[in-house]
């Protein structure tokens, strides 16, 4: 026991120092850790290596993790049984212990050259990292693949004695999480009639926003939003850069259309694998999804910032390239269909050694450099916490619709509705969805100019008809709408300026949204060529009606509430 630990309710007797340099750190740290965990002999001390640009919120992320954080100078004066450090540098030797390092990523793949003053070494395994005058720092470096001793044998080759394969406990417990796949879709709000579609971008202007920092918007504006939702997954150096406020006021219009961003304090690696295909560049991120199987585009550039030889480079140049000036939903469409057989996983896989016995090796390096007996107990990964995400609850409340109406031999009457979020209708392509398109809006729409353009406005839900059709009725009178329909218990009850009410039920099928009911209606009540006037196919009685919305179909009653033969 030590001596000052008197108040100690366990006896403890090695000290571990964590040293972290930026929040991207600390989210590998908590990975590695699991190797350590439930041994009641170690003390843990955190502490911050000063002087990255992106250091900031770290302290605050360890205040929230309530651990004992000590700061560098008094780091500097204490004797540890073991230092781990998800970066490395030459300060790393101003404490006493010896020191574990190892990459925050997959691996050591950047050029850095104000880091590494070498255009050939990766930044991790430079010299100018890995020493402090003559002597390397680390008395173990971790690697995650073979392929990494041949790097650090070219940048350092004094170093490569300190190396050990430690495998990668990121992919080891997402490959572990996997089958909770529908648990992560769910609490992302992702029904079994969606794909999801991730977005990922790292920092810097290679990156995939600094490409293009509307791609995310254009990828949410292309997507009907009935078959897809997005889910964006940006580095922790874009928060701390940028700061929430500014993530939050950038994707503002793409969060009100639906879209979903994982906070950089939560498990980001569960929404990997819920998704069902995956956007992004050279960061980490990418090539995890990647190694998932998850069908990928490349966004981003990224060639020039990556070394020779690195595992993600060989990626980059196998994955498929997004081109963001073509349609983007059959680009997404196409790489679901074709990269089973693409090769682009297995590449994205060289980066992943040692499968399934990282935490095992970790165990094994980080106490035989305690001289130490390590518990019988082998560690294994840990499940995810839930998901800290930025989103907007209310749900979209306007869409521009794209109705279809389709009329088979035996007189079937088919509509089916394509719904794009109208808040982003400047990013997307006028090809998207075909046809002209009907603006349907929510009256809890807080944008005034989409609700006095709005050919169908619907009401919400109330039990008294009368007050429904009292709505419907000043709706139409003050404002330019065609239709307006409000929901009534399980129906839902529509008039046109032209003076038609009609009672809609469902009579099979599945509930469908009562917007999108609203846009089949519309539908019915304009279509060009009068199909469903009283010379055609209403005439000879048509009643119901099936609509299509994505995966969906309903079967609906349409009951004529007041007669107007322009309406069905």
């Amino acid at each position: 026991m030590f001596a000052d630990d008197r108040r100690a309710t366990w006896e403890r007797s090695h000290r571990v120092c964590v040293v972290i340099r930026t929040r991207t750190d600390l989210s590998r740290m908590l990975d590695v850790l699991r190797a350590l965990d439930g041994d009641p002999r170690l003390d843990f001390y955190w502490t911050i290596n000063e002087g990255s640009r992106f250091a900031g919120g770290a302290r605050e992320r360890l205040a929230r993790l309530d651990v004992q954080f000590v700061e560098w100078g008094q780091a500097r004066s204490m004797v540890f049984d073991l230092i781990i450090a998800a970066h490395s540098d030459g300060a790393l030797g101003e404490l006493v212990g010896p020191v574990v390092t190892m990459a925050h990523g997959t691996g050591y793949n950047r050029r850095v050259l104000w880091r590494t003053e070498d255009a050939d070494s990766p930044a991790g395994l430079s010299a100018k990292e890995l020493t402090r005058g003559e002597r390397v720092v680390a008395a173990a470096i971790g690697l995650s693949c073979e392929s990494q001793v041949d790097q650090l044998s070219m940048a350092n080759p004094h170093a490569v004695p300190r190396a050990f394969q430690m495998g990668d406990p990121t992919w080891d417990r997402m490959v572990a999480n996997v089958d909770m796949r529908e648990s992560f879709r769910r609490e992302l709000g992702i029904g079994a009639h969606h794909r999801l579609i991730g977005i990922s971008s790292t920092w810097g202007p290679d990156s995939t926003l600094g490409v293009d920092h509307l791609v995310v918007n254009r990828v949410v504006a292309a997507l009907p939003h009935d078959e897809y939702r997005v889910v964006l997954i940006l580095h922790p150096n874009v928060w701390t850069h940028h700061t929430g406020f500014g993530v939050r006021g950038l994707f503002g219009d793409a969060i009100e259309a639906g879209l979903v961003i994982v906070l950089p304090t939560t498990d980001w690696p569960a929404p990997l694998i819920a998704v069902d295909a995956f956007i992004g560049d050279h960061g980490s991120v990418s090539v995890y999804a990647a190694a998932l199987g998850r069908p990928f585009l490349f966004a981003g550039r990224g060639d020039d910032e990556l070394v020779k030889g690195s595992t993600t480079l060989d990626f980059v140049r196998a994955a498929g390239r997004l081109d963001a000036a073509a349609d983007l939903r059959a680009q997404i469409v196409d790489a679901m269909r074709r990269y089973a057989r693409s090769g682009v996983a297995e590449v994205a896989r060289r980066a992943m050694g040692s499968q399934g016995r990282s935490l095992r090796l970790l165990q094994a390096k980080f106490y035989e450099l305690m001289a130490l007996d390590p518990p019988p107990q082998v560690p294994h990964p840990r499940r995810y916490s839930r998901l800290r995400l930025v989103r907007d609850d209310h749900g979209v409340t306007a869409f521009h619709c794209h109705p279809t109406l389709t009329v088979r031999p035996d007189c079937t009457v088919t509509v089916s509705v394509e719904r794009y979020p109208a808040v982003l209708a400047e990013h997307r392509s006028p090809a998207h969805g075909g046809g002209a398109a009907v603006l349907v809006v929510d009256e809890h729409e807080s944008n005034h100019q989409l609700k006095e353009s709005a050919e169908v406005r619907v009401c919400g839900d109330d039990r008294d008809a009368a007050a429904v059709w009292g709505r419907i009725t000043r709706t139409l009178l003050d404002s330019p709408c065609f239709l307006a329909a409000g929901v009534n218990g399980s129906r839902l009850l529509v008039g046109t300026r032209l003076g038609g009410r009609w009672d809609v039920r469902r009579v099979g099928g599945v509930p469908i949204d009562p917007g999108a009911l609203a846009a089949a209606v519309y539908q019915l009540a304009v279509e060009p060529g009068r199909e469903l006037s009283p010379s055609g196919v209403a005439g000879r009685g048509v009643s119901t009606v099936e609509v299509q919305v994505g995966a969906m179909t309903s079967t609906i009653a349409i009951t004529r509430v007041s007669a107007n033969a322009h309406s069905p």
